[in-house]
């Protein structure tokens, strides 16, 4: 009776978290949907098209392409008034992405569909990529400036070309940060390129330039159970969502909750513009180091709970026990308090658990940090 009274002991302890379970791995608890972390999905160039919605395309916080037309024109003689004597063109992809585990970016190029009139094959083009720092930036790249350029022969033969840059440096904290927040060293980069042509002056050479803001830090490297994949995002242009099927058996209640009470904008391209799915929400604001706040909005939430569905709010059918689900969520800024607009709902503990679960690997393995906006993208 006794060794039956330690193993009951045991179990409940380790459901608390307050012993570890034998076996049990490092890293985020498995969740019963397949996943893949954005950062093992790097875009590839063929993953780049030529009718990318306004010359780009964002896949992740680690991954983003672009599009343009290299045309270059030749004149007969330095004067404006000269003819053209030559032209060509080609359809030029870029891919930026975030390597894992490191402080390191990969842009990549492919210059193909090359078409001239009167400009030979040796004809020498091909892109100059910069990297640095924003204007007043303390951060650096190994390599600023780097020129990639072939001749028309060599792009036909070999149309794909890589450069990966490391970036270092520590831009210093944003006025008003917490210490908390300063000692995440978070730092801005530039990673951009531009066309060029190895010729003479008289020509014209047009096409967009290629590229985005990078920031990085070492929260990672700090606390792994807090920030994962990278040490940079592509910040500049992505806003990660947080996509789930709210009629999932597991995250059922709670998913349903979010998508009854989120507001029903639409975003043009993602699931539901034309079906019936709820709109994206937000974006909403990750609150990780202020405990207190977080504290606040469960009890601001719970009282809600308690005034609107009565005194045994959590009471589930079955003999089963309610939490109070809130939104905006409690690891928002925008969390329950006196001063916000928040609605609560009460539903399942496990099936409130499974649905924090996820919502916790999400912000995690989408690499944000405190403050760093996301949203929330309930499915059918």
């Amino acid at each position: 009776m006794r060794r039956r009274a330690v193993v009951l002991l045991c179990a409940v302890l380790a459901l608390l978290g307050l012993v570890a379970v034998p076996g049990e791995a490092a890293g985020p608890p498995p969740n019963s949907e397949p996943y893949t972390a954005p950062v093992d999905q790097p875009l590839s160039l063929d993953e780049c098209h030529v009718d990318t919605r306004h010359g780009y395309y964002v896949k992740s916080a680690f991954g983003a392409c672009w599009f343009t037309e290299l045309k270059f024109a030749h004149y007969a003689c330095p004067e404006p008034a000269c003819a053209v004597d030559g032209t060509a063109s080609a359809y030029v992809f870029s891919t930026l992405n975030v390597l894992k585990d490191s402080r390191q970016v990969a842009m990549a190029h492919r210059l193909v569909n090359w078409r001239t009139d009167n400009v030979a094959d040796t004809a020498r083009f091909g892109v100059s990529i910069l990297c640095g720092p924003p204007t007043g930036g303390a951060g650096f790249c190994d390599r600023s400036v780097v020129p990639v350029v072939k001749s028309i022969a060599e792009w036909k033969a070999a149309p794909d070309v890589t450069e990966v840059f490391s970036l270092d440096g520590e831009d210093p904290p944003a006025t008003g940060a917490s210490a908390a927040v300063a000692a995440e060293k978070r730092t801005s980069y530039i990673v951009s390129s531009r066309l060029v042509a190895e010729t003479d002056d008289r020509f014209t050479l047009t096409g967009s330039s290629m590229g985005t803001g990078v920031r990085c830090d070492v929260a990672r490297q700090s606390d792994p159970a807090y920030v994962r994949g990278a040490d940079c995002v592509l910040r500049t242009w992505f806003t990660p969502m947080f996509d789930f099927s709210a009629g999932e058996l597991p995250i059922a209640e709670t998913g349903r909750f979010v998508r009854d009470v989120a507001p029903a904008g639409r975003y043009a391209g993602y699931p539901g513009t034309s079906g019936g799915s709820a709109g994206f929400t937000g974006p909403q604001n990750r609150l990780f180091y202020d405990v207190a706040a977080r504290e606040a909005h469960r009890v601001a939430a719970e009282a809600r709970c308690a005034s609107t569905w009565g005194p045994f709010w959590n009471r589930h059918s079955g003999g089963l026990t309610n939490v109070c689900g809130a939104y905006p969520v409690d690891e928002s800024v925008q969390g329950a308090s006196a001063t916000s607009s928040f609605t609560v709902r009460p539903v399942l503990d496990t099936d409130h658990a499974e649905f924090q679960r996820r919502f916790t690997r999400f912000l995690a393995e989408n690499h944000v940090l405190d403050g760093d906006g996301y949203y929330f993208y309930p499915l059918p």
